[in-house]
């Protein structure tokens, strides 16, 4: 490519990325509070760390008012989200000028952050980032406060290193890995997976094909043989945090009865959500419907319909999933471009000898298990047909591109083309649907 065409396509995706950034930060700073998915919930338990730096118990008076609806605080869950946006409010508080709104900057700059990381991505590296521009229910969740933002932002910060070893010369086997710099991208990987793990529990799938991811690596790379001192740094920084945060639990829980989170959801929880109506079969119809009857074949028909739900929470539902992008005939469109998208980087791949196979099948078999656990949810615990239980993929799809960036080449102007168009859909949808009809 010469030099005058890439100058021109990175001013194009310059203009991509402020366009993004830009309708993120009017999201956060235009919509109303509590209009987002379960924002009060996140922004009650986020409130807390803005005060106090211990995990509470259950019923701790400090942390009244962070119990949901079904009678259950983030704040007794591993997600270690709260802690690290608590903190950064808190700084930010003055500027921001309300407590919500200084935990939306904390999502909102995570975007700023990837987006940066993206520009500063050699070229041939850059469709690795790609995945982030290809709906608008992606740049929703940095929009306003949750726990979903963090992971993923982590997600493609471990993708980022990634790249950045392999433009150095080296790769997951440790080649060349003795320099400082080297070792400090380990480091950043260790942490960034760490948090990983003290995350939403749906990004566990993504643990666990980066572990895979790293293994075929190291096999057709080194006949075999892993780094062990790159694997012991970046392990055993995971298991420190996760450690420190599970310790952290475990003091909390220790001066607390072992059944004093469902005495406490009995308490508070919605009349149609507490614990003895859920057990009776008296509770909202969305719990626990294998239980209670409902066959996984129901689930995709009459009024249920999970792929349908799923499929448009992935591309662009607004508010509490009340406002949808119309034409309805907009999903279908951006599932066929979804498709395409995974026709054209697989195949490649695929086609790359034992190795592409292996990480084609190590990436469709945790993508499945991904969509799997997320319909398992729904069906045995709670209905929920969200996109965002999807987004891991996101980050998997990036190691790929990543890892056989030699071979995505060949495919680069039917995988920019693609992606371009996702792209110009998705800010037609968070533009005309999403900023214009979010209450404000």
């Amino acid at each position: 490519m010469n030099t005058a065409l890439r100058r021109v396509l990175g001013l194009c995706c310059l203009a991509a990325m402020l366009a993004v950034l830009a309708v993120v930060a009017r999201m956060a700073t235009v919509s109303a509070f509590n209009v987002h998915p379960d924002e009060k919930d996140h922004v009650s338990a986020g409130k807390y760390y803005m005060e106090y730096w211990d995990q509470p118990k259950v019923g701790d008076p400090r942390a009244e008012g962070a119990y949901s609806n079904y009678g259950i605080s983030y704040l007794h869950q591993m997600d270690a989200v709260y802690f690290f946006a608590g903190k950064f409010a808190r700084l930010i508080l003055p500027l921001a000028g309300s407590d919500f709104m200084a935990l939306r900057f904390f999502n909102v700059t995570l975007l700023g952050v990837l987006l940066l990381l993206f520009w500063r991505l050699p070229w041939e590296f850059r469709p690795a980032f790609l995945p982030l521009f290809i709906s608008p229910q992606i740049w929703y969740i940095f929009s306003y406060f949750n726990g979903d933002a963090l992971p993923l932002f982590c997600c493609f910060l471990v993708v980022y290193l990634l790249a950045r070893m392999l433009d150095a010369g080296r790769d997951m086997s440790g080649t060349g890995g003795g320099s400082r710099r080297a070792t400090l991208r380990f480091l950043g990987m260790g942490a960034a997976l760490g948090v990983i793990a003290v995350s939403k529990q749906n990004y566990f799938i993504f643990l666990a094909f980066f572990a895979g991811f790293t293994a075929l690596v190291a096999w057709f790379s080194r006949r075999g043989t892993l780094p062990w001192r790159q694997v012991f740094l970046v392990v055993g920084l995971m298991v420190l945090i996760f450690g420190a945060r599970w310790g952290s639990s475990a003091w909390a829980e220790r001066q607390q009865a072992p059944d004093a989170v469902s005495r406490m959801a009995e308490q508070v929880a919605a009349e149609d959500k507490k614990p003895s109506k859920i057990v009776a079969g008296q509770a909202y119809w969305g719990m626990r419907m294998r239980e209670h009857g409902v066959t996984w074949q129901e689930m995709f028909t009459g009024e249920w319909k999970w792929h349908v739900f799923a499929q448009r929470t992935s591309f662009g539902l607004y508010e509490y999933s009340r406002i949808e992008t119309l034409p309805l005939v907009y999903y279908r469109y951006m599932l066929y471009l979804t498709c395409a998208l995974m026709v054209i980087i697989l195949a490649p791949i695929a086609l790359e000898g034992r190795e592409g196979r292996a990480m084609a099948a190590l990436w469709l078999g945790c993508a499945l298990l991904t969509v799997f656990q997320s319909f398992w949810h729904s069906w045995t615990n709670d209905f929920q047909a969200q996109g965002r239980y999807f987004f891991p993929i996101l980050g998997m799809t990036g190691c790929l591109l990543a890892r056989f960036h030699r071979q995505v080449a060949a495919i680069r102007p039917a995988l920019w083309t693609v992606v371009l168009v996702m792209w110009g859909m998705s800010l037609w949808s968070f533009i005309g649907t999403g900023l214009a009809r979010i209450p404000r």
